[in-house]
């Protein structure tokens, strides 16, 4: 009798210790599963310029770009060929938000407006130290083709303040607007635009 207690008590602590092994597995699996979720990244603008790009150069795309500085408005036709990509594309790839530094920084919002029939990614920063401060993008609720991005990115300091407004429409509009404080210098305002013809 008393050497099956004996049995039924080892019996019983490698149950325990069984139990106790399986949950530190599940745990390990929980912290692994972690792990992988800080692998994810907000949404890419220097990858979405990247694919609009690959997908339209070499297109003969012809443009209107107005320049307004100051009240001071210019016009002129130009071509997809001849336009300056690559200070329009550091423009839009300095308020890029997909590093993994940027996780947690960003309050994120996803709602559907059934009038225009889109769905809306909206990020707003959590911080006033951050240079993107706001970005939207719009898709279509069908196709989930990206329909227009809007960026809003600051930078302050006790001499100088620059405000930018970026929104893009594919083969629609590019607009870019500069708002820019500077003591003891004169405050500017520029919008560049390009229409698609």
């Amino acid at each position: 009798m008393q050497n099956l207690s004996y049995i039924m008590s080892v019996r019983f602590l490698l149950l325990i210790l069984f139990l106790i092994l399986l949950g530190s597995c599940k745990q390990d699996e929980k912290t692994e599963n972690k792990v992988a979720d800080n692998n994810a990244t907000y949404f890419s603008i220097k990858q979405f310029v990247k694919d609009q790009y690959d997908i339209y150069r070499g297109q003969p795309f012809g443009l209107v770009k107005t320049v307004r500085l100051n009240g001071k408005v210019d016009s002129s036709l130009v071509t997809a060929n001849n336009m300056e990509w690559g200070s329009i594309f550091k423009i839009f790839f300095d308020t890029d938000i997909s590093d993994p530094k940027f996780l947690n920084e960003y309050d994120f919002t996803m709602f559907e407006d059934d009038a225009s029939l889109t769905r809306n990614f909206y990020y707003e920063a959590k911080s006033d130290k951050l240079y993107t401060k706001k970005l939207q993008i719009s898709a279509d609720v069908t196709t989930n083709k990206i329909r227009s991005i809007f960026i809003e990115a600051s930078e302050n300091t006790r001499w100088h303040g620059k405000l930018r407004k970026l929104f893009y429409m594919p083969l629609k509009v590019i607009n870019i607007q500069e708002f820019e404080r500077s003591t003891p210098g004169p405050d500017k305002e520029l919008i560049i635009e390009y229409r698609f013809l």
